[in-house]
């Protein structure tokens, strides 16, 4: 080669080992680039997969806390429903159990509060078949007595041709038949029961009492 032609020869390579590293280079930094998109991408694929997890997480441990506490109102209602059977039932029991002076006390202000009803002056008492003898005569008795005091009324009472209907009461009756009014212990139980048992379920779970009545109005 000639002196000529080496130099051509260098300045050739020169060029294009220039051109191959400006190559290399843009090479590198679109490479880097690329790279560094893709990191960025996955970056936020990532934070927006753990952004939904965490989301995720978050209403199933509402939805959890909810189901709890519905549960443990359910638990508390049912066990509210249990006390309020049993005081009924313990409730009804005490009335079977009433000794004879107990009874006879209620069958009197049975009769005082039938008599108060009933605008009538002369009226029939009756009892049940298995009063004591002479039971309705002394009820009879008291009962007019505390009818002139308490109600200042004279009211002529007297004994029914029949018993009572009723095993834990009394039955008021007009002379002429057209009135009757049938006292019993546990009818009238089971008539005040609605206002009675609402009242001792505020008395033990207001909370829960109060949020139902205000769902219902």
């Amino acid at each position: 080669m000639t002196q000529t032609t080496n130099k051509l020869y260098d300045e050739v390579l020169s060029d294009a080992r220039t051109k191959a590293e400006r190559e290399l280079r843009r090479g590198q930094k679109d490479a880097e680039a690329e790279a560094r998109k893709i990191e960025d991408k996955a970056r936020a694929t990532v934070e927006e997969i753990l952004g939904a997890a965490r989301a995720e997480g978050d209403r199933l441990r509402r939805q959890v806390l909810a189901t709890v506490e519905v549960e443990a109102q359910r638990q508390r209602l049912a066990r509210l429903e249990e006390i309020l059977r049993s005081v009924y039932e313990r409730t009804e029991r005490r009335l079977g159990e009433l000794s004879d002076q107990e009874q006879f006390d209620a069958q009197c202000r049975l009769t005082l509060e039938a008599v108060a009803q009933m605008p009538h002056d002369s009226l029939q008492v009756a009892l049940p078949a298995s009063s004591p003898a002479g039971r309705v005569d002394e009820l009879i008795r008291r009962a007019t007595a505390e009818a002139d005091k308490t109600l200042d009324r004279n009211v002529a009472l007297r004994p029914a041709g029949f018993p009572a209907a009723v095993a834990d009461g009394v039955v008021i009756r007009s002379e002429d038949g057209s009135v009757e009014v049938v006292q019993s212990l546990r009818e009238r139980l089971r008539r005040m029961w609605p206002e009675l048992r609402l009242d001792v379920a505020r008395r033990l779970l207001p909370d829960e009492m109060n949020l139902t009545q205000t769902k219902e109005g």
